[in-house]
């Protein structure tokens, strides 16, 4: 049987599956803000709080198509929560992630680990 007949899950509170790639994985503070954005309508946003961090980097899985994406890919895979009251959100919805992290450099303002989609998910794995 290729699909469940059902599905279990509380999705009061949702969680969100983050990629980031390996050459900012470096950069991740588990205490960063993150703030994430709803695929399509970037007005819907909310603030995420850190679960935990995939204690591997591991091939990425999804890949977007875009020119600039290498397909030898490596991320690091960082879980956050968020109440799903905050918007209108569905589970497996794809969702624009951004993560505070320290300046790369010479820059002198804090920017993000960077733009990764993560899909809304009932439960941690």
């Amino acid at each position: 049987m290729a699909q469940p007949l059902m599905l279990l899950g509380d999705t009061a509170k949702l969680h969100v599956r983050v990629d980031v790639d390996e050459n900012d994985a470096w950069r991740l503070k588990t205490d960063a803000r993150a703030k994430a954005f709803l695929r399509g309508n970037s007005e819907l946003s909310t603030l995420c709080e850190f679960v935990r961090v995939e204690p591997y980097v591991v091939p990425k899985r999804s890949l977007t198509g875009e020119s600039t994406e290498r397909v030898d890919t490596r991320v690091l895979q960082v879980l956050y929560a968020f109440e799903r009251s905050a918007i209108p959100v569905y589970v497996g919805q794809q969702m624009d992630v951004f993560i505070e992290a320290p300046p790369v450099g010479g820059a002198t303002t804090t920017k993000v680990v960077g733009k990764v989609a993560g899909s809304a998910a009932g439960a941690p794995d």
